[in-house]
């Protein structure tokens, strides 16, 4: 079987929503709630995608490079966090609504047990922070 080529496989995640909203002259929507957290529930939900085929195509050779894909993939979407303002508190409730209280919560669950697992803890306090906010009920617990 062919071997695997991570830089390659890294690219195709290369070209960002940013670049293209840059291009496009539609720069203020980086800095919408809705798009910033909408992406990075579809990059989740993309990523598990591509990891599935990957693993089911190249099993082992995937397997070596797994984790530092992911870790790339994973912090470029904590990018997209960072910029968004916690204090909106009323935004982020009709996000909840919009984006899908399931959706935010894989995104949320996967990117926090990742980062718990390669020990990132940053990345683990900015993602409960939002946790928290979407779901002030729950208390977290690692799904072992």
């Amino acid at each position: 079987m062919r071997e695997i080529d991570k830089i390659t496989l890294f690219n195709i995640f290369e070209s960002s929503h940013a670049e293209e909203y840059q291009e496009n002259e539609v720069y203020d929507l980086l800095h919408n709630t809705y798009i910033l957290l909408g992406m990075t529930i579809k990059g989740v939900e993309n990523y598990s995608i591509m990891e599935q085929m990957y693993d089911s195509r190249y099993q082992e050779s995937f397997a070596t490079v797994r984790d530092s894909i992911k870790i790339k993939y994973f912090t470029r979407l904590i990018r997209y966090l960072e910029r968004i303002d916690l204090s909106q508190l009323d935004t982020l409730y009709e996000l909840k609504d919009l984006l899908g209280e399931q959706s935010i919560n894989y995104a949320l669950t996967e990117m926090i047990e990742f980062f718990e697992e390669v020990e990132m803890y940053e990345n683990c306090a900015l993602l409960m922070q939002f946790y928290k906010v979407f779901f002030p009920k729950n208390s977290w617990k690692s799904q072992d």
